[in-house]
């Protein structure tokens, strides 16, 4: 099928870190044929993004941009500044106009942004894609082909604006698949937010080890603890936005890892060889089910 991006002419991606500069390269590299306008409130970034051709247009300010000739605008800022933005350029879109988001929580966001862009469609979206860098100038050729991307949005499938923002990451290589704000939070906590958290966790428990018997653990840690916690490296506004976000199900989480931290605990504490074993094994069993 050729690729037409859903047929829309003009992108406006609200800020280009490391996801929307992403999207924009990737734009450009699939054969996007229309123009794509960035805005960010880092001059920096829209610079680069310039300098580098991955945008066409760049701004600091909703006010300078050329309304008329954007159909389309993709929100991949921290997820707490959706809200605010979505007030603030209501008065600026043209009629026909689609919006849509890059965000990794959906729940209650999507039914208030849905609200908050009336008459004009909010559609939801989430690709399962990035690194642990951020900004646009760590944007990642090919970072969503063959990736799924999650439509979450209570508009009926077959909406015509709906699947042109399908289309649109079709052609981007994405793999789709629909699923309903609620369950897409509890899902995202279990896989994506709770293994950040443990990550952050990790590394300040290796930190405070370290300051308390006065060593640099960290001198001595190997491949295994650098691939564990690599994610530790993620962006600090970008993860509190998450975790707030979707608090009932990290608080959730969280609570249930304890549990099965403690069950671990006790195991040793009772020198328990054979619940260990079960244990371990369970967990090796399902990592290598994982790869396939």
């Amino acid at each position: 099928m050729e690729k037409d991006f859903g047929g829309f002419k003009g992108i406006l991606i609200i800020g280009l870190g490391l996801i929307g500069g992403s999207l924009a390269l990737n734009l450009k590299k699939e054969g996007y044929s229309g123009k794509i306008y960035g805005i960010d409130l880092n001059r920096n970034r829209i610079d680069y993004a310039l300098k580098n051709g991955i945008i066409d247009y760049g701004y600091t300010e909703f006010k300078n941009i050329p309304w008329d000739d954007i159909d389309l605008v993709i929100i991949a800022s921290p997820l707490k500044t959706f809200s605010k933005i979505g007030k603030e350029i209501k008065k600026y879109i043209k009629e026909g106009t689609v919006i849509t988001d890059v965000g990794s929580v959906k729940g209650d966001l999507v039914k208030d942004l849905e609200e908050i862009f009336k008459p004009f469609k909010f559609i939801g979206g989430h690709p399962i894609a990035g690194t642990e860098k951020e900004g646009v100038e760590n944007s990642v050729k090919g970072l969503f082909k063959n990736k799924k991307f999650i439509l979450s949005t209570n508009y009926n499938l077959e909406d015509k604006d709906v699947k042109r923002v399908v289309k649109l990451w079709e052609d981007l290589g994405s793999k789709i698949e629909f699923i309903n704000p609620k369950e897409h939070d509890f899902i995202f906590a279990s896989v994506s937010h709770l293994p950040h958290a443990v990550a952050f966790a990790m590394v300040n428990t290796i930190a405070n080890l370290s300051e308390k018997f006065d060593l640099d653990l960290f001198s001595y840690s190997g491949a295994g603890f650098k691939d564990f916690t690599r994610i530790a490296g993620s962006s600090p506004e970008i993860w509190k936005d998450i975790f707030l976000e979707n608090k009932d199900n990290m608080v959730y989480t969280i609570e249930m890892y304890e549990k099965v931290l403690k069950e671990l605990k006790d195991l040793i504490i009772n020198e328990d060889e054979e619940g260990l074993k079960k244990y371990i094994s369970k967990s090796r069993e399902k990592r290598i089910d994982l790869d396939g």
